[in-house]
């Protein structure tokens, strides 16, 4: 099977109000991780429960017959964003956006999401909008 089937197979057993963001295998260290996120915070009862039903699949027995350490996780703050909710959650932050036609990296801060754009003001206060199809990537800019 190869990662795309088995990326499939296991987002289906996700609740139907959570995405699979992404599955990260490290074979070398025997280690699967299943990032999950949704509109609301995920709690520790739900990745138990997908881990629950993932471990005992027999996808997942086929392809790690010897056994791996999974985990199962909210995306971290460095994980770009991909659907309009995550977005949302994060209004009023500052994104690093890369579009798909320039090669430099946008600062603003998020004012607007909707389902086919989001807009946000960049550090000179001019509106900036951007259509979900048009980033190659939009990281939170964290700040400590």
């Amino acid at each position: 099977l190869d990662m795309n089937s088995i990326k499939h197979k296991i987002a289906e057993m996700i609740p139907s109000h959570l995405f699979l963001i992404d599955l990260e295998e490290d074979l070398s260290n025997s280690k699967i991780k299943i990032i999950v996120d949704g509109p609301e915070p995920i709690d520790l009862k739900t990745t138990t429960s997908i881990a629950r039903e993932v471990r005992s699949s027999e996808i997942f027995n086929n392809v790690y017959p010897n056994g791996v350490q999974l985990e199962v996780t909210s995306p971290g703050i460095e994980t770009p964003l991909l659907y309009p909710f995550q977005y949302e959650k994060n209004l009023g932050r500052t994104l690093k956006i890369i579009s798909l036609f320039e090669d430099k990296v946008t600062k603003l801060v998020l004012t607007l999401v909707n389902d086919s754009y989001f807009e946000g003001l960049s550090d000179s206060g001019k509106k900036i909008q951007f259509k979900y199809n048009q980033i190659k990537s939009a990281i939170i800019d964290v700040k400590f």
